[in-house]
C-alpha cells in the first residue's frame, strides 16, 4: 500500500516538471524564430556617415536614411563606410549593427 502511495505522489509531482519544460522549449522556439527574422531583415550597405552621424547615404541609390542609433556611428563621421542594419519596414530608418571601414 505504501508502494502505490508513494507511486503515485511521484507522478502527481513530475506533471507540473514536465509541462513547465515543455512551456520552456516553446518560448525557445518563439525566440529562435524571431531571430532568425531579424536576421532576414538585415542587410549590407556601404556609404557615407553626415557630419552629425544622424543620417546615412547608400551608395547603391543616393538614398539618405535617418539612423535610430546614432552612437553606432560616433567616430565615423564624414567618413565612408561599411554597415550591417536593420531597416524599420515602418518608418524606413536604420539601426546600425555593425560598421567597418573599407580598406
Amino acid at each position: 500500500m505504501k508502494t502505490l502511495v508513494v507511486s503515485v505522489a511521484v507522478l502527481a509531482l513530475s506533471l507540473p516538471i514536465t509541462a513547465v519544460a515543455q512551456d520552456a522549449t516553446k518560448q525557445n522556439d518563439n525566440q529562435t524564430q524571431q531571430n532568425q527574422a531579424h536576421a532576414k531583415n538585415n542587410k549590407n550597405m556601404s556609404g557615407k556617415v553626415s557630419s552629425d552621424g544622424k543620417t546615412f547615404t547608400n551608395d547603391v541609390d543616393s538614398k539618405n536614411y535617418r539612423v535610430n542609433n546614432p552612437s553606432a556611428l560616433q567616430d565615423y563621421e564624414d567618413q565612408h563606410v561599411a554597415v550591417i542594419v536593420a531597416v524599420d519596414p515602418d518608418t524606413g530608418d536604420l539601426h546600425i549593427i555593425q560598421v567597418e571601414v573599407p580598406q
